[in-house]
C-alpha cells in the first residue's frame, strides 16, 4: 500500500488538491497480483502476467464542505447522472523524498479513474470526533507503468 500526506503533491484531473484531512490523506492499494506462477512436473515453472494487477484502489480524505470536496463530489455525481459526457479521471501522486542531500520524486501516474461508491463516506457524530469533518472518496484507477523515481 502507498500512503500520501498533505505534504505530497496530489493532482486529480489536473487540479492540485490541497484541502486534506489529517494523517494519510491518500492511500493506494493494488488488490490483485501482477503475475501468476505454477510449478509443474520436474520443477518446470510457468509464469504469466496478470493485467488485473494494474488496478489500483484509491481512497482520498478531504475536509468536508471544502472546495476539493465540492470538486470531487461533482465528479462522482457526473458519473451517476450523465455517463454519456463523463470522462474518466487521471491522477498523479508525487512524494518528494530527500536522500543524501538530494531530492527524488516518487511519481505514481494513474488513469481511467471512476468512482466506486455513490457518495463519499462521512461520519455523522456530534460528540467532538474530528472524523465528522472528513469526506472519504473511493475510486478505482489503472496504472500503466507503475511508479517512477526521478
Amino acid at each position: 500500500m502507498l500512503s500520501y500526506t498533505g505534504n505530497d503533491l496530489i493532482d486529480f484531473n489536473s487540479r492540485t488538491l490541497a484541502d486534506f484531512a489529517n494523517g494519510d490523506v491518500v492511500t493506494v492499494s493494488f488488490p490483485n497480483e501482477a503475475s501468476g506462477t505454477a510449478v509443474g512436473k520436474d520443477g518446470n515453472v510457468i509464469v504469466v502476467g496478470n493485467e488485473q494487477g494494474r488496478i489500483a484502489d484509491v481512497t482520498l480524505r478531504v475536509v468536508r464542505g471544502s472546495a476539493d470536496d465540492k470538486f470531487l463530489n461533482s465528479f462522482v455525481k457526473l458519473w451517476y447522472n450523465d455517463r454519456m459526457s463523463f470522462v474518466p479521471a487521471s491522477m498523479t501522486l508525487t512524494k518528494m523524498i530527500s536522500v543524501d542531500g538530494s531530492v527524488t520524486n516518487d511519481i505514481m501516474p494513474l488513469k481511467f479513474g471512476v468512482p466506486t461508491k455513490a457518495s463519499p463516506d462521512v461520519k455523522v457524530n456530534v460528540e467532538g470526533d474530528v472524523e465528522q469533518a472528513v469526506s472519504v472518496y473511493s475510486f478505482r484507477f489503472v496504472t500503466t507503468d507503475g511508479r517512477s523515481l526521478a
